[in-house]
């Protein structure tokens, strides 16, 4: 099992599991066979063109086996976060290198370097590249900076950032446990929400949510970071008591990404 790392401005660690070379086949399988339905809805439609005007139909379906065939792939990574309905199947996305959501530039250049990942047939030039490096890339993924990793299909718990605990510490949360217990359960909710799909947002987005949860939490309920501790640090420091709660409390269950 290979994990990748990423370091965020925050200068929090989050860590991606790479999807290996089976995955990625299933998903292109599906892919590939949704492509196929796809041309066969194609030919019907331009075979009564065909049979009205000779040589209309057969070049309405050569542009739309091109269309289909990049623009699947293109739109749908694009569009919905890193995904088509095969690596969705399976559990996959593509992001890129540094972490963050898939572009439109991201998505067109490894759809472009597909046709020579493609050569000469089978995917041949993709597969061995992708076998001869960790992270299983292959040219598509290094010309566009990206990698496929897993989804989190069940949420895991977020834990606490400091592992070794002195009394001050041990105070610190306690305070922070008495005070997070006067939140409603929505909020709660709101709060492990927000940590637990950290990965899927674009970073001025995430830099913006956590630094108003920071905000929030140090007007409503006066509770301050320390000094030079980022807002999502604070944040996620927050979220770890919280998923920490006793067998006594009431912890909300965290949604399914």
């Amino acid at each position: 099992m290979i994990f990748h790392e990423v370091l965020t401005t925050e200068r929090v660690p989050f860590r991606y599991r790479v999807a290996g070379l089976g995955s990625r086949t299933l998903a292109w399988l599906i892919d590939f066979a949704l492509i196929l339905v796809l041309w066969a809805a194609g030919a019907l439609f331009s075979l009564p063109l065909e049979l009205g005007r000779e040589g209309l139909g057969a070049a309405l379906m050569m542009v739309w086996i091109f269309a289909v065939y990049w623009g699947y792939f293109l739109l749908f990574e694009w569009l919905w976060n890193g995904q088509t309905l095969g690596k969705r199947a399976l559990g996959i996305r593509v992001i890129r290198w540094k972490g963050a959501a898939l572009t439109f530039y991201n998505s067109a250049v490894r759809n472009i370097v597909r046709f020579v990942d493609a050569l000469p047939g089978l995917y041949a030039v993709g597969f061995a590249v992708a076998a001869c490096n960790r992270e299983n890339r292959r040219l598509g993924d290094f010309a566009a900076d990206t990698l496929v990793v897993h989804v989190e299909q069940r949420a895991t718990p977020i834990r606490t950032l400091v592992d070794g605990r002195t009394a001050a510490d041990k105070a610190r949360i306690g305070l922070w446990r008495q005070r997070l217990a006067s939140l409603e359960r929505e909020q709660k909710q709101t709060l492990l929400d927000l940590c637990l799909r950290r990965d899927q947002l674009r970073v001025a987005e995430r830099t913006r949510l956590f630094r108003s949860a920071a905000q929030y939490f140090e007007s409503r309920l006066e509770l301050t970071p320390e000094e030079y501790e980022s807002d999502e640090k604070f944040v996620l420091q927050l979220a770890a008591v919280l998923s920490e709660q006793g067998p006594q409390e009431e912890a909300p269950r965290p949604r399914r990404t």
